[in-house]
């Protein structure tokens, strides 16, 4: 009796230790290699950036303005990974160049915008495409001072270098109608932006 008593305890204890390693086509929880899900940025991030500035304006003859070197600083809040609202200023450094038909010169003048843009974005692993719309001022300096607001929209894209800082190119077009402050009436203007910068996002 003792012997089949014994056996029993046995078989009992080798069930026990065999369910106790897991079901049969599992596996061992050592394998197991858990998810890890990586924060969505938000909150208020700044930047600065390097940019290039250029008007295209008639009077009368096409004229074309450029800043080569220009500086943006940006600051904006994201309210969660598919929007953010963002404010950006850039101005000139240095002369201007000035390309005629049949001339180009350099001119010590300034050109300027200051803007406030809605930013719709969205994510594919590290990278941002989004969009930039909003109202802003476009202003030029040429001894007089001439300027004219409107509507303003980019796109533009970025990628995380780090937990807290990103890399970011984008275009901007700045103004665009048939007249600019009085310079130039009846006639089409254009403005631009390109710029590639860093932002920290705290």
């Amino acid at each position: 009796m003792n012997t089949i008593k014994l056996s029993m305890v046995a078989v009992l204890l080798t069930s026990t230790l065999a369910m106790a390693g897991g079901k049969s086509g599992e596996a061992p929880e050592s394998d197991i290699v858990p998810i890890v899900v990586e924060p969505e940025l938000s909150g208020f991030y700044a930047g600065l950036g390097y940019s290039c500035l250029q008007m295209d304006l008639n009077v009368p003859e096409n004229i074309d303005i450029r800043a080569m070197t220009a500086i943006s600083i940006n600051a904006g809040y994201n309210f969660n990974q598919y929007f953010a609202i963002e404010g950006r200023y850039s101005v000139s450094l240095g002369d201007l160049d000035i390309d005629t038909m049949n001339t180009e010169r350099s001119e010590a003048w300034d050109m300027s915008n200051i803007g406030l843009y809605l930013k719709p974005q969205y994510s594919i692993d590290s990278f941002t495409l989004y969009g930039l719309l909003g109202y802003g001022q476009f202003t030029l300096d040429n001894d007089a001072s001439y300027s004219a607001d409107g509507f303003q929209y980019g796109l533009g894209v970025n990628m995380m270098a780090t937990d807290n800082i990103d890399v970011y190119i984008d275009y901007r077009r700045l103004y665009d109608d048939e007249d600019f402050d009085g310079l130039s009436i009846n006639e089409a203007v254009t403005a631009n932006s390109y710029t590639v910068g860093v932002n920290y996002h705290f």
